[in-house]
């Protein structure tokens, strides 16, 4: 693909470009992290549950603050710090891979994770804003190109080394944050004039779109609930019925190849049925859901494959979606913090997630995780419902000023 002749301009390829090298390093270490605590650290899934839901509590207050940061001083300069603690914390854990450095380090690289994202798509909005959902469809394919890289050899890397996997993770963020500093330039930083932090803050729940934007951040808040069990639960249920490393790193690597290859059935899906947000919102908790019912079962691995392939169809539709539909909510001048809502909701969920579900799994076993995900992944679509219902309100309220 000719990324110039669609007219996508040069800060959209680096951030697209980066997305890719840093997503392959960072899948390199997410999808081994509970294991890592289990089977190499000696803790138990409650306390790596305990510990991701710090990590996630950590990313949460990064997500509001970077989002109000990245308006006040411009996403570009907001990014760069984070990428720069993101180096920091993971390179100290190749250096030190011991629980007490890789505890307080994990919760730190969670609040850099935070500086680092919440910008990027304010970044994206502000360099590209005619691009619409296209410029967020387009970092999400090349973040998930590099899930399908990073997963395929981040198992086989694990099993020669657990320290070299966070060394590479900390020199794929190196290396965009090189891109970031050389690839964008000064001017995309601040496209509107500054408000002040305070001033923006007190106006921000008088906007138009704050309430639809609180729904929507439920909805995606109990998603991520129940979607972050396939990270902290799904490799030790898999482990524990005999499934190897190799064979849970495959499923990733499979859900980043699912994501390239079927983004023509997803475009379809959009332009024919799911035309609006909400209409990708309910398909997309409708397939999660059947995707966690499969999960349900103790069956054989080509079972899990076909939940990761509904899992993956659900993601598709509701991972780049709720960006871009905050980014239309978003008045000029606070990109940064609407994002930052939406990425506080994200974190929510993916605190909430682990700590409730290592603690039913240590009390109940796998099934009674994939049970609660189903329990999030109803209220999520009872937000979502909600939310069909506040956007109709919101858009009657711009026809008429």
């Amino acid at each position: 693909m000719n990324l110039k002749r669609l007219d996508i301009p040069r800060a959209v390829i680096v951030l697209i470009i980066g997305g890719f090298i840093q997503s392959t390093g960072n899948s390199l270490m997410w999808p081994l992290n509970s294991l890592f605590m289990h089977k190499v650290l000696g803790r138990t899934l409650t306390d790596a549950g305990t510990l991701l839901a710090f990590q996630s509590a950590a990313s949460l207050l990064g997500q509001f603050a970077s989002g109000f940061l990245a308006d006040r001083f411009g996403p570009r300069k907001i990014m760069m710090i984070g990428l720069v603690g993101a180096i920091l914390t993971v390179g100290f854990i190749g250096i030190f891979p011991i629980w007490e450095v890789y505890a307080p380090a994990l919760i730190l690289f969670g609040l850099a994770q935070a500086f680092i994202f919440v910008p990027l798509y304010a970044l994206l909005q502000i360099v590209w804003p005619e691009g619409g959902r296209r410029g967020f469809n387009l970092l999400y394919v090349s973040n998930n190109a590099g899930v399908a890289v990073g997963t395929a050899i981040g198992g086989m890397i694990a099993q020669v080394s657990f320290r070299l996997v966070f060394s590479l993770n900390a020199a794929a963020f190196l290396i965009y944050l090189i891109l970031v500093s050389i690839g964008i330039s000064e001017k995309s930083n601040k496209p509107h004039p500054p408000i002040q932090a305070k001033q923006k803050a007190e106006r921000l729940m008088k906007d138009k779109g704050f309430t639809v934007l609180l729904v929507l951040g439920g909805g995606i808040f109990f998603a991520w609930g129940a979607y972050i069990q396939l990270v902290t639960i799904l490799p030790v249920v898999m482990n524990q019925l005999g499934f190897s490393l190799f064979s849970y790193s495959v499923l990733w690597t499979l859900n980043g190849v699912f994501i390239v290859t079927l983004q023509p059935l997803i475009t379809w899906v959009i332009h024919t049925w799911a035309k609006s947000f909400t209409r990708q919102f309910y398909l997309a908790s409708i397939l999660l859901s059947i995707g966690y019912v499969i999960l349900l079962g103790k069956l054989p691995y080509v079972s899990y494959i076909f939940a990761m392939l509904i899992l993956t169809l659900g993601e598709m539709l509701i991972l780049p979606a709720v960006p871009a539909a905050a980014a239309q909510l978003a008045p000029p001048g606070k990109a940064g913090a609407y994002q930052g809502i939406i990425g506080g909701a994200t974190s929510g969920g993916r605190v909430i997630g682990p700590l409730l579900g290592g603690m039913m799994y240590d009390n109940g076993g796998g099934t009674s995780v994939w049970a609660l995900a189903l329990v999030f992944m109803g209220a999520s679509l009872l937000m979502f419902i909600i939310y069909g219902k506040v956007i109709q309100r919101f858009h009657l309220l711009q026809q008429t000023h």
